[in-house]
């Protein structure tokens, strides 16, 4: 039953002999909340979580230390693919021989390894639903009201994260391996495949540092995979005419948010702030407290909720041009001109806080023998049904992309789900009707990460999960169960939502 050989017209089931072993890509809050569901099917022997960091958390650990935007990489308009392009598989080449392990110089290629977080950064989403459903309280020293800890600091969720995936270590069947990305995965052919099961496995090529100047390389095999990488790692900037030389003459001026960490570095300039979420809103009233200027360059003015109201930040349209007017020494003479024809002349710093690109090179190659890239054009994942199966790989998940949903409850929505799939106890809708579903996804949104943002869609769309993962249990057992999102947990999601929103300058 090869991959281009799956039939579109009936449902997609996996035997419950299928998979016995699985690889989950990521330990972050998705990969902590799918291990433990996976460990709770017993059809699943062996599980093992390899993390490219040295510790849990995701993106919610914090790299006080941060290399500045590498402009030669992160350049305006430029997608996944030019700045996070796939590393050469030593065991493809001459280079291999035939070895287990192959030890080179250590690759300088740009991984994206580091966080996000910044100093000062707090959840923006209510602790009732930012937690998973038999954990749902934030443990901050000294205080036990929850109430308190509605929002807590980013340290707090990344220790939640590792204590949530430290508890399943001491399971038998559990491997955890830090410090090794995983480059490649490719598909083996199955000896012992049954009648009607995939014929075919996967084997993942893996990367670890062994000192500064040394990698090893090694390879795993596994029944199935699941990726739980995150998407906030791969930096984007729109393309903007000017802005490339400004970036080339004065590299030091344009940042990325990624490598912004404290305030105090943009004391008594002028900065302007480019993106209109959450990070860009609250960059813009950080910086307000160091800089003598913030503008704040919005895509839609009416349509932005959350911004700040500090007097010294003045929001802006979308920049339509840098235009360089000369170059004298070191200084850099330029204007910033919006779209509404405003200018700003030599601002002190540009950020731009828009956001990341879906990026998951050790899926380049496997996927492009169906000739096919894994995403498109950095915006979306193809061929994704419900943000969640590869309509063309049954055996591969995703579990963690979906944007503005409610939070780590929709990853434990989608990772309960994972797990009795993988475990053969539900089917999946046929391959034709999931492509409608994606089709029509396509329709809608469009090519833009407004695809996997569910929004207000979040209520609605975990209750087609529950309902497309539904079991009998008088007849067959389960393990982790779904939870159970209240109309109370949505009251205040969106109660405490439109708290923030009105006091954004003060949380």
């Amino acid at each position: 039953m090869a991959n281009n050989k799956l039939p579109t017209d009936i449902p997609v089931q996996l035997s419950s002999n299928q998979v016995r072993s699985v690889a989950i890509i990521g330990g972050g809050a998705s990969g902590s909340i799918v291990l433990d569901s996976l460990v709770q099917e017993d059809h699943i022997k062996s599980i093992t979580l390899f993390e490219r960091r040295q510790e849990f958390g995701g993106i919610w650990n914090f790299d006080p230390e941060v290399k500045k935007t590498p402009h030669d990489i992160i350049k305006p308009g430029f997608t996944h693919d030019k700045t996070d392009p796939q590393l050469q598989n030593p065991f493809n080449s001459h280079l291999s021989d035939k070895k287990r392990f192959i030890f080179q110089k250590r690759s300088t290629q740009e991984r994206f390894e580091e966080t996000p977080s910044y100093k000062g950064i707090k959840t923006n989403v209510i602790q009732d639903v930012m937690t998973f459903s038999d954990l749902d309280k934030w443990e901050v020293p000294g205080i036990t009201d929850p109430e308190k800890t509605v929002y807590v600091e980013g340290l707090v969720v990344r220790d939640y994260i590792d204590k949530y995936i430290q508890r399943n270590t001491g399971n038998e069947k559990v491997s955890v391996i830090k410090g090794t990305s995983v480059e490649d995965v490719e598909r083996i052919h199955r000896e012992d495949a049954q009648e009607g099961e995939i014929d075919y496995q996967f084997k993942l090529t893996l990367r670890q540092p062994v000192n500064e100047e040394h990698e090893v390389w090694w390879q795993e095999v596994y029944d199935s995979v699941v990726v739980a990488t995150g998407h906030y790692f791969v930096p984007y900037i729109p393309f903007v005419k000017g802005l490339e030389t400004v970036q080339k003459l004065a590299p030091e001026i344009v940042h990325h948010a990624k490598y912004y960490r404290d305030r105090a570095h943009y004391k008594g300039d002028s900065v302007v702030v480019v993106g209109s979420r959450a990070s860009g809103a609250d960059l813009s009233k950080y910086l307000a407290d160091s800089a003598n200027n913030v503008y704040h360059s919005i895509r839609t003015l009416a349509n932005t909720r959350v911004r700040t109201k500090k007097s010294n930040v003045t929001q802006k349209p979308l920049i339509k041009e840098f235009k360089i007017l000369s170059k004298e020494g070191e200084k850099l003479n330029f204007k910033v001109i919006f779209e509404d024809d405003s200018e700003v002349s030599n601002p002190d710093h540009i950020v731009y806080a828009t956001g990341y690109q879906f990026s998951f090179p050790f899926l380049n190659r496997l996927l492009a023998e169906n000739g096919r890239d894994v995403t498109k054009e950095g915006a979306l994942i193809q061929n994704l049904y419900q943000h969640t199966f590869l309509i063309d790989e049954p055996l591969i998940s995703f579990v963690g992309m979906p944007i503005d949903g409610i939070s780590f409850r929709v990853f434990e929505y989608q990772a309960v789900l994972v797990a009795r799939y993988l475990a053969g106890k539900i089917a999946l809708p046929t391959r034709a009707d999931q492509k409608k579903w994606y089709a029509d996804r396509l329709d809608f949104k469009g090519l833009t990460r407004g695809f996997h943002t569910l929004g207000l869609e979040a209520p609605e769309y975990l209750k087609g999960l529950t309902e497309l993962g539904y079991v009998d249990t008088t007849k067959v057992a389960v393990g982790r169960p779904f939870p159970v999102l209240t109309e109370e947990n949505i009251r205040r999601v969106k109660e405490f939502g439109q708290k923030l929103v009105d006091n954004w300058d003060d949380r």
